[in-house]
């Protein structure tokens, strides 16, 4: 995965010169397909400074957290030839995920900037807001399947997306804002925060930052494809096929959306998360509820 998230953000370069009429990386090997290796090179070669209040073990906490974070979420991978299957395995995915806000924090107090501290402050306000109605989507979905696990959600009989479509836009707004990006990137607006919670991280530390970021966005839509679009996903080989291929078509859709949707407003954010999006999502799980039923 740390291969595949380091192609990947060549990958979004790449995505966004096109979307945009200009060229993206093109320099590194053939059609800049190196590029990822020329950047990781640089990135950790890079001198890693600290600031003088700090200690070098702090200053690292952050980083280090919110990458261990966003990588502990594939012992969930539900691949045909898993040697274990994770029966609670989508309420971990929950509880990571939340779990994940404290290394944003972290990163953003520790900086010991007011820019950093302003990009972590709404970033947690953003993720906690966006949490709640994102688990009333899951649990819409689970009323279907009736299980935690994300092997037997894989190998469901039906594809959930055609029994709720309405859960699925849900799912996939909540899963921009989760993952922090556009038009929800407001931790790292550059026209405001300079570069978000991450300013002071140079070197390994924004590298870290940045694998973190990218393996959330590949991760999401792996679960976006598994609770979705697991139709034929049962069989052994077209199975774990169908479920790359939809992981690449979701991460291809934040790539998409950033280079075409503008920036919200934050209050606007706030407002569509508490007024719009979570009585939709009730109303939903409430419906879902009484089919079931």
């Amino acid at each position: 995965m740390l291969v595949g998230v380091a192609f990947f953000i060549v990958i979004e370069r790449k995505g966004l010169g096109m979307l945009q009429l200009r060229q993206g990386p093109n320099k590194v090997s053939v059609k800049g397909i190196l590029q990822a290796v020329a950047d990781g090179v640089k990135l950790f070669k890079k001198e890693f400074t600290f600031p003088s209040s700090l200690s070098k073990f702090s200053f690292s906490l952050g980083p280090v957290f919110c990458f261990f974070c966003a990588y502990g979420l594939y012992i969930l991978f539900p691949g045909f030839f898993s040697e274990s299957s994770f029966e609670l395995g989508l309420m971990f995915f929950l509880c990571v995920s939340c779990f994940n806000v404290y290394g944003v924090f972290l990163t953003g107090w520790l900086c010991n900037s007011r820019y950093a501290f302003l990009g972590a402050m709404r970033a947690v306000a953003q993720s906690i807001s966006y949490e709640v109605y994102l688990s009333t989507s899951v649990f819409s979905v689970l009323l279907f399947v009736g299980s935690y696990d994300f092997t037997l959600i894989r190998f469901n009989e039906y594809m959930c997306c055609f029994l709720s479509l309405g859960i699925l836009v849900l799912w996939l707004v909540a899963a921009l804002a989760e993952t922090n990006r556009a038009p929800f990137d407001f931790v790292e607006g550059e026209s405001e925060l300079v570069a978000g919670y991450s300013v002071e991280y140079g070197g390994a530390g924004f590298a870290l930052l940045a694998l973190a970021e990218y393996s959330n966005i590949i991760f999401m839509s792996l679960v976006t494809g598994v609770m979705f679009f697991n139709m034929g996903m049962s069989w052994p080989f077209f199975g774990d096929l169908a479920v790359s291929i939809w992981t690449v078509f979701f991460s291809y859709f934040f790539v998409w959306v950033r280079g075409t949707v503008p920036r919200y407003r934050y209050d606007l954010l706030m407002q569509l998360c508490w007024m719009v999006l979570l009585p939709l999502s009730l109303g939903v799980f409430v419906l879902g509820l009484v089919l079931v039923c």
